[in-house]
């Protein structure tokens, strides 16, 4: 038998992605809406760890607090598991049908132009936030132009624009990201990350 650990003893999960589209507000990445391409926003959870962490009834949220999404019961990420937490599941199931692990709907948007997204345990405690931009030394890409907001590693300080960048094609939800940076610096120890971003700037 396995058993999911709490994550306060094994230091994990963080937010490592988001997407957003210039047309409405998403924290993720990016949507082109240009090109018709439009999963609505979406926030990429990781578990850089070697442990199953719980994360059964953790709260998402943005910087208003009535705006809250709460994650299932049951649910767990494993060792190098990702989980994306979608604005609206049917548009994102239709643009990646092969992505699994994703949980929905947020009930909510994510501003184009910036804001604070955070992620607490089932205990009310902070696990992971990020405070992100649309002006350097954030990306400036991912607002409304295709990309997604990609952590170049799990390892980095997810609350420093530098630490992010514009991801390859609309990014890689459920996956590796695709500007992974092996050897890193300025480490930090968290647990479930908050890994990529997909917003659209016209919901605020």
């Amino acid at each position: 038998l396995s058993f999911a650990k709490d994550w306060l003893t094994t230091n994990s999960i963080i937010i490592v992605v988001f997407f957003f589209c210039s047309c409405e507000d998403t924290v993720t990445d990016n949507t082109n809406i240009s090109d018709g391409f439009d999963p609505e926003d979406w926030v990429e959870l990781h578990n850089p760890t070697n442990e199953t962490i719980a994360i059964g009834l953790w709260e998402f949220k943005d910087e208003n607090d009535d705006h809250v999404f709460t994650i299932q019961e049951d649910q767990i990420l494993g060792p190098g598991q990702y989980l994306v937490l979608c604005k609206n599941i049917v548009a994102f199931n239709d643009h990646f049908p092969d992505i699994g692990n994703f949980a929905g709907d947020l009930g909510f948007g994510l501003s184009g132009g910036g804001e604070l997204i955070r992620l607490f345990d089932s205990n009310g405690l902070l696990v992971d936030k990020v405070e992100y931009n649309n002006s350097s030394p954030w990306p400036t890409e991912p607002d409304g132009n295709g990309p997604t907001l990609e952590l170049i590693h799990p390892s980095l300080d997810n609350d420093l624009g530098e630490n992010w960048a514009a991801s390859d094609g609309y990014g890689t939800p459920g996956a590796v990201n695709s500007v992974y940076v092996a050897d890193s610096s300025n480490s930090i120890d968290s647990a479930v990350v908050i890994n990529e971003i997909n917003y659209n700037s016209a919901d605020e």
